[in-house]
């Protein structure tokens, strides 16, 4: 099927943009076929919804990775309208030019998409390295947590901001840091104005539980941020894929004869006061399928229970039950308050005879 830019007009007219799955997918679609260049037609068609928002559509189109989608996501939701190709034929010189074409924004794509991988690699070092820098350095073992009081759970290795500093990310000059205290103000005075886009910051303030992240052995990749009234944060390029936190701590782990995974802290907390199982954090539902298999590594013979989250909007069930099977581990939904202690404890008995 030969689409090219100026057809897009008449592709996309057969979408509805209202809806953002589709917004989304269609914008994926298009960049990943013909770059940058489609933009102007992706968001001349967006501002026909009633929600459009021309700084968030930017916004969007930057953040969309190569791959996701492709063109035949398009041509499937306009079909699904009624649109139908242009039956022309071309002349053989026209065919060829038009695989001419294809294969050059294919190889294209391929390059972006290479060079956007190396770059996502080289900046997750970098917040690695930043991130070490506020565990070790700014970081203390005991504070005080609204968020932990709200959830009546307990800080099981987590440390505590104490004091105001700042994380800074720099896009274009792939560095990061951190600034401390007094030295936020002059940060913030030294910026250009307007601010750089390159240039990614976090306040972190008194109060904020800071939860680590890992990957395999023991390696600090990332951290968790949350703040007194619950808002959870992850530094820009933070690497969460496949990482993970150990909860009460990794010693707890030897010759355990259940280990659990649950999707967020208080959770994993929730379960571990309640019954005693160390317990394996995967901070969110699409987490846990990569999580799991690491684990599995981690533990070959033992009883691996994964804990979900009744959550449909964010498949927290769904990804559970497809990293158990991968893993052959076994599903429980907890339930919290005072069934879960009863609730947990008769699973114990059940996951011990897999």
């Amino acid at each position: 099927m030969n689409i090219e830019l100026q057809d897009l007009p008449r592709l996309l007219s057969f979408i509805r943009a209202d809806d953002r799955d589709t917004w989304l997918k269609v914008g994926n679609g298009l960049k990943t076929e013909f770059g940058e260049s489609a933009f102007s037609y992706w968001d001349s068609w967006g501002a026909n919804a009633d929600n459009y928002n021309a700084k968030d559509a930017k916004s969007v189109w930057k953040s969309l990775k190569l791959g996701n989608n492709t063109l035949g996501s398009v041509v499937f939701f306009a079909q699904a309208e009624g649109w139908k190709p242009d039956n022309t034929e071309l002349t053989l010189e026209q065919k060829r030019q038009f695989k001419l074409e294809q294969e050059a924004r294919r190889a294209e794509r391929q390059k972006t998409v290479e060079a956007d991988a190396a770059k996502l690699e080289r900046m997750q070092k970098v917040v690695a390295a930043a991130c070490s820098k506020i565990w070790d350095g700014y970081c203390v073992l005991n504070g005080q947590s609204d968020y932990l009081k709200r959830k009546q759970v307990e800080a099981y290795d987590v440390r505590f901001i104490n004091g105001t500093i700042l994380l800074w990310v720099d896009d274009l000059a792939e560095r990061a840091g951190v600034v401390s205290r007094s030295n936020v103000k002059e940060f913030f005075a030294k910026l250009p104005k307007p601010r750089p886009e390159n240039i990614y910051f976090r306040r972190l303030s008194h109060g904020t539980l800071v939860v680590p992240l890992f990957a395999t052995h023991g390696m600090l990749t990332s951290l968790q941020f949350i703040t007194p009234d619950g808002d959870k944060k992850f530094p820009k390029y933070g690497k969460k894929s496949g990482s993970f936190c150990f909860l009460p701590n990794w010693a707890s782990f030897d010759n355990a004869p259940v280990v659990a995974i649950a999707e967020g802290y208080a959770t994993a907390a929730s379960i571990h006061k309640a019954i005693g199982w160390p317990v394996v954090v995967a901070f969110d539902a699409g987490n846990i399928v990569p999580v799991a298999t690491t684990i599995r590594d981690y533990f070959p013979y033992e009883t691996i229970v994964i804990c979900a989250d009744k959550d449909e909007k964010r498949g927290g069930e769904k990804f559970a039950y497809q990293a158990a099977e991968n893993i052959g581990a076994r599903v429980v939904v907890p339930f919290f308050g005072e069934p879960v202690i009863d609730s947990c404890t008769s699973e114990i008995n059940q996951a011990r005879s897999l």
